[in-house]
């Protein structure tokens, strides 16, 4: 097609998942998809392009409707082709919000149709050093910590499973007929019905952390080869160490687990290795501890916006560990290495 075919195709694609076409648009539409595969595929690009839009507006509350029609008249079919890392990258730019990227991967060859027979798979990253929430389908809230992946379907159909690489807090929507499960990297999953609970399972790392504020969770893991489950209760903090799959349980008031969330760092006779690493996660930084006394050594504090220099000053201060910069910190870097000695 010519410029004047793609852009009058496209206004015509927007009308029909907009639920605003005629019905002999919703005939041209539906004829044009038929005439060929890769029609269909910049359809559906361009449906998961429109529902990322949707979505993150709805996610914040903005008020982005100018926004979003200038988005939609700004797209041209011949670069729907095109779609993928840039064109979300410029959703999330029109959109105020350029901390987190939406992701949506559609179902192998599903035939376009109306929106709401469209289930995707949507991907939420977020930045190091930044958290968002936003809530699911079933109007589950999920708060995504820093440097987290999660997946979702756009829509609940047979249950309700999400996968998370990272950490997350969930209020998880009350419904006694389908459970509520969230898998991890680990193999590790939990079960819940209704509840609240924070849950941290970042790939590289060699454990899995679940902390249960309210109801009850069954936390799954693999032992032996079986399969085992742990029954927590409100209060309760359960850690599952990969390497020899054991599991150990912790009472907790929650306050330190769940301080990320308000963009805190809250120590309660907190050890060494724990608090090294709560600011890893808050300042994407590697610790390198050249002095193994420090092990035995716990603190008590509350950060909220100091910089780790000054953290770290606090620690120098306090407990005579110093520390220096291994590299030059700059944005280049994935991580910046920092050595405790």
């Amino acid at each position: 097609m010519d410029k004047e075919n793609d852009i009058l195709m496209e206004e015509l694609l927007v009308r029909y998942y907009d639920g605003t076409a005629t019905e002999e648009e919703v005939r041209k539409v539906e004829a044009w998809m038929n005439e060929s595969a890769e029609n269909r595929q910049n359809a559906r690009r361009l449906y998961a392009l429109l529902f990322a839009t949707d979505t993150l507006r709805i996610m914040k509350g903005l008020d982005t409707e100018d926004s979003l029609r200038r988005t939609k008249r700004r797209i041209a079919m011949r670069h729907v082709r095109k779609l993928g890392w840039m064109w979300m990258q410029r959703v999330a730019a029109v959109l105020f919000l350029p901390l987190v990227v939406a992701v949506f991967i559609l179902y192998g060859q599903r035939p376009v149709s109306l929106p709401a027979e469209a289930v995707s798979m949507i991907e939420m990253r977020t930045n190091p050093g930044m958290i968002t929430s936003f809530r699911l389908p079933d109007s589950t809230l999920v708060c995504l910590n820093s440097g987290s992946v999660f997946r979702y379907p756009s829509a609940f159909e047979d249950g309700r499973e999400v996968y998370l690489d990272g950490e997350a807090y969930f209020e998880v929507t009350k419904d006694p007929e389908h459970r509520f499960v969230v898998s991890t990297p680990q193999g590790s999953k939990v079960e819940v019905f209704g509840t609240s609970f924070n849950l941290e399972a970042f790939a590289d790392a060699g454990a899995v952390v679940a902390t249960l504020t309210e109801g009850s969770i069954g936390f799954v893991y693999e032992k032996s080869g079986h399969i085992s489950r742990v029954l927590m209760k409100p209060g309760e903090k359960v850690v599952y160490k990969t390497a020899d799959e054991q599991v150990s349980r912790y009472r907790t008031d929650g306050k330190s687990e769940l301080s990320w969330r308000e963009g805190k760092i809250i120590l309660s006779n907190t050890s060494f290795n724990e608090t090294l690493h709560m600011l890893e996660k808050r300042y994407n930084v590697d610790f390198i501890v050249k002095d193994s006394r420090f092990d035995r050594y716990s603190f008590t504090g509350t950060f909220t916006n100091q910089h780790l220099d000054r953290i770290l000053e606090y620690f120098k201060i306090s407990s005579h560990i110093r520390w220096r910069y291994l590299d030059d910190p700059n944005i280049d870097q994935e991580k910046i290495r920092i050595e405790l000695y």
